[in-house]
């Protein structure tokens, strides 16, 4: 039983400790905190190429029976010639993405699939298991819509963004065009620029390092900021535009005015500007 001596400690060793059982907490459940779980869907815009389009739910079985939730958003006239794979940013749930479906082409198939653990996915998230899902889903979409692996475009938002930039880097041929909004050069670099969070830096499980996969990647690449970003500071998402450049890739950076980190990808501004790129 501690004795009286022991718990009259000065109050900065309290703190101390206290801040230490955080980082302690954060370590153990980090997988879960960085994707987060939400089952909210915020719609927006439908998009002019909306009546145009269907979009129905999809369940893809992985290993040890985890079953992850998708959307899938196609003209309702004519099979789909190319195919987008959207990863959310975090705790997004993509049902929205069919909303995105109507600024597309009409030639295009949008896929979207929840994490591991948002929405109606099972399992535990970690950069490993979701880029292996990612990889699943990419060949599953191919296969569904009967496409080859160059009619393939990724996109992503934010922490999707190195979900996105990871797949393309694993695809043999590279994807056939890149859409990247507001995206870090990793999770890591996010972390040590912040001094509360620093010190979980190393321990990081889910680095989601974009600036390693860049040096794979020579692909067109259409890279969105937001105008007010508190959360990935332009300086991150243009180091990285320059890695892609430096690797090869035709990279077109663009910000959008009145946008926040979290409002921009829904925005009729970014959604119609993602559309144009893939014309």
């Amino acid at each position: 039983m501690p004795t009286v001596d022991a718990l009259n400690l000065a109050p900065w060793t309290w703190a101390a400790l206290a801040w230490g059982t955080v980082l302690g907490l954060v370590a153990c459940f980090q997988d879960k905190l960085l994707f987060g779980r939400t089952w909210r869907i915020r719609r927006t815009d439908p998009g002019p190429a909306a009546a145009r389009r269907v979009a129905r739910a999809v369940m893809l079985e992985r290993h040890g029976g985890v079953l992850l939730q998708g959307w899938l958003t196609i003209d309702a006239q004519a099979a789909p010639r190319r195919l987008l794979l959207w990863f959310g940013g975090r705790n997004e749930h993509v049902a929205w993405t069919r909303d995105l479906g109507g600024w597309l082409p009409d030639d295009f198939a949008l896929v979207a699939f929840n994490y591991r653990s948002l929405g109606g996915s099972g399992g535990w998230p970690s950069e490993a298991a979701c880029v292996a899902d990612a990889e699943a889903i990419a060949d599953w979409a191919c296969t569904h819509f009967g496409l080859e692996p160059d009619a393939l475009h990724l996109a992503g938002r934010s922490l999707g963004s190195g979900i996105a930039m990871q797949l393309a880097a694993r695809l043999p041929g590279g994807p056939a065009g890149l859409v990247l909004i507001t995206p870090p050069k990793s999770i890591r670099a996010l972390l040590r620029a912040s001094p509360l969070l620093a010190p979980l830096a190393p321990l990081l499980r889910s680095p989601l390092d974009s600036l390693a996969a860049a040096r794979a990647l020579c692909c067109p690449v259409l890279m969105l900021l937001a105008e007010r970003d508190r959360r990935v500071p332009h300086a991150h998402s243009r180091a990285l535009a320059d890695a892609l450049r430096r690797a090869g890739a035709a990279v077109e950076l663009q910000t959008l005015a009145g946008t926040s980190h979290r409002s921009l990808a829904r925005t009729p501004a970014a959604m119609a500007r993602v559309g144009r790129a893939l014309r």
